[in-house]
């Protein structure tokens, strides 16, 4: 099982106007990379949503946490999705995990709009990153394979 979190209380907009928050998931019952994992939560949200929808229609895609060399590799395997952690040459890694395409794409969409309300209350509506966000995850809806 894979799942992403998000806190939404985390979130902190830096004089930059980057927007950061706590984001990570749990694979297996594991949370990678670690639960309360600060990064540029609304970019990495935004390639984890583009990312799914690769894997959706069959590419393989690596997503990149913003803070570490850390990353998520997303494979359709028959009907199910293949997720591994990527780590650092050396650090102990964990196994590859498996999840449905409708749980994997459902999931995400729930968490992105999750982020895009907690941005939009906070008046951060009109950022570039939060408005790339909206349209991404619109585009996934709309791909959200039956159940």
């Amino acid at each position: 099982m894979f799942r992403t979190f998000i806190e939404t209380d985390s979130l902190e907009r830096a004089g930059s106007g980057t927007i950061w928050g706590n984001v990570w998931h749990e694979m297996d019952g594991l949370h990678f990379p670690h639960g309360g994992w600060n990064d540029m939560i609304v970019p990495y949200v935004t390639a984890l949503a583009e990312g799914v929808r690769e894997a959706l229609s069959g590419g393989k895609a690596e997503v990149d946490f913003f803070d570490g060399p850390l990353a998520v590799e997303m494979l359709p395997v028959g009907p199910r999705i293949q997720i591994v952690a990527i780590v650092p040459e050396g650090a102990p890694g964990l196994a590859p995990c498996y999840t449905g395409r409708a749980d994997l794409a459902g999931d995400v969409v729930k968490q992105g709009e999750l982020l895009l309300a907690a941005c939009e209350q906070r008046g951060w509506s009109l950022d570039t990153d939060v408005r790339r966000l909206g349209l991404v995850l619109g585009w996934l809806r709309e791909d959200l394979p039956p159940v």
